[in-house]
């Protein structure tokens, strides 16, 4: 009976290090995925904001003509 409860005590010991370690795995796959869109998010945010200035310069040029030719 001691045999068999020490038996299963190890098992048990042995169970837990397993789910342990696949906590962990899955703590630092969620870790990388977040950095991973993270780092997707900014580089859309940094390009968005390229775009958008892009546009207001363009904008401004033409403004900036329309002003000059009726001014003449």
């Amino acid at each position: 009976m001691e045999a068999e409860t020490k038996q299963l005590q190890l098992e048990l010991k042995a169970e837990r290090k397993d789910r342990q370690n696949e906590v962990n795995k899955l703590e630092r796959e969620k870790i990388k995925a977040t950095e991973t869109l993270r780092k997707e998010m900014l580089h859309k945010i940094k390009e968005t904001k390229a775009n958008l200035l892009a546009l207001n310069d363009e904008q401004l040029q033409t403004t900036t003509r329309l002003t000059i030719l009726q001014n003449h």
